[in-house]
Formats: C-alpha cells, structure tokens, sequence
C-alpha cells in the first residue's frame, strides 16, 4: 500500500455521488420512510416567545402519495442540517 493512500477508500469520494436521504416517520402507515435529498424542500419558522426571544425552528418536508392523496411528511431538523441541505426552501 502506498503511504498517502493508506485508506481503503481513498480518492472514491471524490468520483462517487450517492444522493442523500432523509428518514421521516409516516404517521398514516406508523413506518419510517428514507426520502431522497431532491425530494425535500426546508422550511425556516420564526417566532416569538413569550419572553420575547426570538427562536427559528428548522424542518425538512417531502410530499408522498399515500392511496393516491399527498401527503406532507415533516421533520424537525437542526440548523447545521439545515443549512447541509441542498434544497429549496418552502416559505
């Protein structure tokens, strides 16, 4: 093995593109679904407690049909995920 290439792996990611997928829970069907990262969309809310700080939610959203309706799956996310995911956001 050479010394700069020790790992197995080496130089496969950069050459190999796996699209993401974001797990959510199906309240209809009570399953855990794997959705695709080009499926999602991301959604910022905003508030203000009652305390008056400010506090922004994160949530990943996928639309599934489920005996032939849509229905909206949603997720709470945090911000670093947020932020990683390479979506529209739905405002």
């Amino acid at each position: 093995m050479h010394g700069h290439c020790a790992n197995l792996y080496c130089g496969a990611s950069s050459s190999i593109h796996e699209e993401a997928q974001l797990e959510f829970f199906n309240l209809k069907t009570k399953k855990k679904v794997e959705i695709a990262d080009s499926q999602l969309k991301k959604r910022r809310s905003v508030r203000t407690t009652s305390g008056g700080k400010r506090q922004e939610r994160y949530a990943a959203i996928a639309v599934v049909h489920e005996g032939g309706k849509p229905l909206q799956l949603f997720k709470f996310i945090n911000k670093e995920t947020f932020d990683s995911l390479d979506v529209p956001e739905d405002n």
